[in-house]
């Protein structure tokens, strides 16, 4: 029996409209990262979240901070380990190796987000997503009282690990003095690098003073999205999107729950990520981006919640098939929105780094997310996937063409 790609209407179109939403919601928090340092990150570690000149600039960068970061790559992460669950369950029932296949598939994903993280972009996530798909396949024998059991601890413990670490890493910062660490000669040189330096020059620069400490890092961000990935290969498992009629209760709880607690706990991170309290910024915002490894997903799961309920009525379905085309697209999207930003704001492209608020950042993002829907829609009229999706799943099939 061959393995095929699955088919159109096989296809759970709400799991490509919330993809596609989440495709919108990366190109806005990674339009930051774009034209930012990346070591400017540790600088906030120290003097706290500063809001911008201008009212517009401020206005979206609260709302960034509240409702987009680090709610859309764990959108995605669930999305993920739901995905695992449906690719490994078909083909088994299809009696193929489905652990061999998905292992294919994640060396191939390996591969690319390697590639995509050294030679072009700092920001990639795909290398990381390869390395925790790895751990899923320990689970997918699991029962799903078991799996959602492991992704609540994770992530319990995992936000006790992070926020007392990045603590005490404020406290170190707050010991070396504003003159060591913020009046930094080479931030100057840096900033004129990636403005100005040809593509070697910049590839030089990134390797050193980002890649390298990304890659070392793998060890804390792995165990971060691990328990995103359960989550997904429970609902899998339950067969919550599969039978949205059954799940009716399920899912009207889970939007009611995670709507006011991660409101709740969004405002808090929020708070102290832009010192509204009594703590120094310094510990105000280690605990801030502690705590968001929580809060984040708790209203990411709203978000799903709510569009899965929305989406629920056959009429509305059809209302966001244009994001669907998004969604299927996911991967050659994801890759397509670095190779714009990266044109943009890069000295071998346009040069406009560190020149771009906040706000003008915020619209860039919406206009290239509008283009990659209008291409991913007549795309998908001539071809059945994206050209990445294509070549990923012919290697994942040894290469064979997928009808």
């Amino acid at each position: 029996m061959s393995a095929n790609a699955i088919k159109k209407n096989e296809r759970i179109h709400t799991l490509d409209i919330i993809r596609g939403i989440a495709v919108l919601g990366i190109i806005i928090a990674n339009m930051y990262v774009f034209k930012t340092l990346f070591a400017d990150e540790t600088k906030l570690m120290f003097t706290g979240a500063v809001l911008p000149d201008g009212m517009f600039n401020q206005i979206v960068s609260i709302f960034v901070s509240f409702f987009i970061d680090n709610k859309f790559y764990p959108m995605f992460s669930l999305l993920f380990g739901l995905g695992f669950f449906i690719f490994y369950d078909r083909l088994r029932q299809k009696g193929l190796s489905a652990g061999r296949l998905f292992s294919r598939r994640l060396v191939f994903l390996l591969v690319i987000g390697l590639i995509h993280l050294v030679f072009l972009w700092t920001g990639d996530i795909l290398h990381t997503y390869a390395l925790a798909g790895f751990l899923l396949l320990l689970f997918i024998n699991r029962k799903p009282r078991t799996i959602l059991l492991w992704a609540v601890l994770m992530l319990g413990i995992g936000t006790f690990i992070l926020t007392a670490m990045l603590t005490v890493s404020g406290l170190m910062l707050s010991m070396m003095g504003t003159d060591e660490f913020v009046q930094n000669d080479t931030r100057g040189m840096a900033i004129t690098t990636m403005m100005e330096g040809t593509y070697m020059e910049i590839l030089q620069y990134r390797f050193v003073n980002e890649v390298v400490p990304v890659l070392f890092n793998v060890f804390l961000t792995v165990p971060g999205i691990l328990p995103l990935f359960l989550i997904g290969l429970y609902m899998g498992k339950t067969r919550m999107f599969h039978d949205v009629a059954a799940n009716l209760n399920r899912w009207k709880k889970i939007c009611i729950h995670s709507c006011w607690s991660g409101l709740a706990s969004v405002a808090i991170v929020v708070g102290l990520k832009y010192g509204l309290g009594p703590l120094p910024a310094s510990i105000s915002y280690g605990i801030s981006e502690g705590l968001h490894f929580l809060a984040g997903p708790i209203l990411m799961l709203f978000y799903v919640s709510a569009l899965v309920l929305l989406l629920h009525s056959g009429g509305r379905l059809k209302l966001f098939m244009p994001i669907a085309a998004v969604g299927r697209m996911a991967l050659t999207n994801y890759l397509l929105q670095t190779l714009i930003g990266v044109s943009i704001f890069y000295g071998f492209g346009l040069g406009l780094f560190g020149q771009v608020s906040i706000g003008g950042g915020f619209l860039l993002a919406i206009a290239i997310y509008i283009i990659q829907l209008i291409l991913s829609h007549f795309y998908l009229k001539k071809f059945k996937q994206g050209p990445l999706e294509y070549l990923w799943r012919k290697w994942t099939y040894g290469g064979k063409l997928l009808t």
